[in-house]
């Protein structure tokens, strides 16, 4: 007598049986021994049979020599142990000798006494997932060869950087004291040149030393400070002055209220002041005076620079502490777009920070110090 089947049942089991028979993948059940008990026809198609021929053989018929020892003697034990096996890739062997790749997932089901009942596989053909890993392989291989020649190369250009800022110094350091003396005796008629050599000398410093302390800083070093109290508004005036011999025709206005010493390097706040007014007259406009505000108080230092000139472009903004950063959309920017880098690591060293404003009334960039927790 036929039991009762309803009509759920009779589609889950008429969807089941499509399922099995013309899914993409090879599916097996075998009995708790390996033998099997019904094979789908994809699984019987890669190995040039039928799903009756393959019915009664033994799971591990089906491999390769190597694949059928390492079965009976790895899998079916770690099947016995843990119930279920996956991403085994073995070999399959057709009824003409020809092989081809799968892997293959197994899952042991058990009794309600907990006795295995059946043994279900899934087999998959591995061709195409073994050319992409394959392939991945290989790229990943390639990737890590270029990433080391670049590092190579970034290694050496450093160096080299590091090496060219050093070598450059000595002949530079005998132009400024040549300049200097040409100036003390020089007459009227010498003047203007002799001004454009201190221009030239005072810029070249800049980039040496920018170059210096990029190669620093890349190489691991950083910024090193040799902080002590400093009365700092005497620093930031003979800067000025400075500014003023190198430009002359440039007007810097001042408003400095520090009255006490700040703990910093004077030789860096130097080299950052120095810098940022360098570029304030750089990339202001000529009729309009650069400005600089600095005060000091209960363990403050803010200082600022102002010039009135071209606002800096958007798409520049993000980027602009970044090394090798240039405007290239103005004529005046013709240095090696390091300054504002160096003078970010120097604000960073001191745990400060550098920021600026720009809009078409001015633009304006402040280093600020706050006093430490």
């Amino acid at each position: 007598m036929q039991p009762n089947i309803s009509k759920e049942s009779e589609q889950f089991i008429e969807s089941f049986e499509d399922f099995f028979e013309t899914t993409l993948c090879g599916y097996i059940i075998a009995d708790a021994r390996g033998s099997i008990l019904r094979a789908n026809a994809k699984i019987a198609g890669w190995i040039n049979s039928t799903p009756k021929e393959l019915k009664g053989k033994r799971i591990s018929d089906l491999f390769t020599i190597g694949g059928k020892i390492y079965y009976e003697t790895h899998l079916a034990p770690l099947l016995r142990m843990q119930g279920f096996f996956d991403e085994i890739v073995l070999d399959l062997k057709s009824e003409t000798g020809e092989k081809s790749r799968v892997i293959v997932n197994a899952m042991e089901r058990k009794d309600k006494d907990g006795q295995p009942a059946f043994i279900r596989y899934t087999i998959l053909k591995a061709r195409d997932r073994m050319q992409y890993e394959q392939n991945l392989q290989n790229d990943k291989k390639i990737a890590e060869s270029q990433l080391l020649k670049e590092q190579e190369i970034v290694l050496l250009r450093e160096q080299l950087i590091a090496v060219l800022g050093h070598d450059l110094r000595n002949p530079l350091s005998a132009i400024e004291m040549a300049v200097e003396l040409l100036s003390s005796s020089a007459g009227a008629s010498h003047e203007k040149l002799l001004g454009t050599l201190k221009r030239s000398s005072a810029r070249m410093v800049e980039l040496v030393n920018n170059i210096m302390d990029f190669a620093r800083t890349r190489m691991g070093e950083g910024i090193v400070l040799l902080r002590e109290n400093v009365m700092l508004e005497t620093v930031l005036q003979q800067i000025v002055a400075e500014m003023q011999l190198i430009y002359p025709a440039r007007e810097i206005r001042t408003e400095f209220h520090i009255t006490e010493p700040v703990f910093c390097d004077a030789h860096r706040i130097a080299q950052l002041f120095s810098n940022l007014v360098s570029n304030a007259i750089t990339h202001g406009y000529p009729e309009s005076p650069v400005k600089v505000h600095a005060f000091h108080l209960n363990g403050y230092l803010e200082l600022s620079v102002y010039n009135n000139g071209i606002p800096i472009p958007e798409d520049l903004r993000e980027m602009l502490f970044s090394p090798f950063t240039k405007e290239i959309n103005r004529p005046s920017q013709n240095g090696l777009g390091l300054g504002l880098y160096i003078c970010s690591e120097i604000a960073r060293a001191h745990q400060g920070t550098l920021s600026f404003t720009s809009d078409r009334q001015e633009t304006c960039f402040t280093f600020l110090i706050r006093p430490q927790s």
